[in-house]
């Protein structure tokens, strides 16, 4: 009885353990799309669960625990980390794309587009999402007297992804 609650406890932390880390890729990757949860948590890993995990193993007990804690969450850290990079390489994918039709529109009309809704279903069947995240996910066109640029957030809240079609070259800007 005493054998099967010892299995039984570590094997419940694993449970909560793995629950919280989807919590956190799901948050960090697909709400916030930045980062700082993953990177928070790698410093938790270099800084509490390695060193535990050591102090366990200098005291001679099992790092299991701690170890295994320390894999599930850096397995998140690079799964958050692949799904930002990855939804940033989409965004810009379907700007490129976007980027065409807007010219089409340009060199048909002899105008810029007012808005992006206006290049469908001619030059695009519709206006994309720019990723796959619950806020961010759109892109913004900016049409003036002066300029005309299409951008979308990179790194939310601030950093975009700006093209414009006047200099013909992406920029960044924060």
């Amino acid at each position: 009885m005493l054998m099967e609650l010892d299995v039984k406890q570590p094997m419940c932390q694993m449970k909560k353990t793995i629950f919280t880390a989807v919590g956190l890729f799901v948050l960090d990757a697909f709400v916030m799309n930045q980062g700082a949860i993953a990177v928070i948590t790698a410093l938790a890993i270099i800084f509490w669960l390695l060193p535990k995990s050591a102090l366990l193993k200098y005291k001679r007990e099992s790092p299991t625990v701690p170890l295994t804690k320390a894999a599930i969450y850096g397995v998140m850290v690079l799964a958050v980390f692949i799904a930002n990079f990855a939804n940033n390489k989409i965004a810009k994918y379907r700007a490129e794309s976007l980027i065409v039709a807007i010219e089409k529109y340009h060199q048909s009309t002899g105008n810029y587009p007012e808005k992006l809704s206006d290049l469908a279903p001619v030059y695009i069947p519709e206006v994309p999402v720019a990723k796959y995240t619950i806020i961010f996910n759109e892109f913004w066109y900016r049409r003036s007297h002066d300029s005309v640029a299409i951008f979308y957030v990179a790194l939310p809240p601030f950093g975009m992804h700006t093209y414009s079609f006047n200099r013909r070259s992406w920029t960044y800007i924060d």
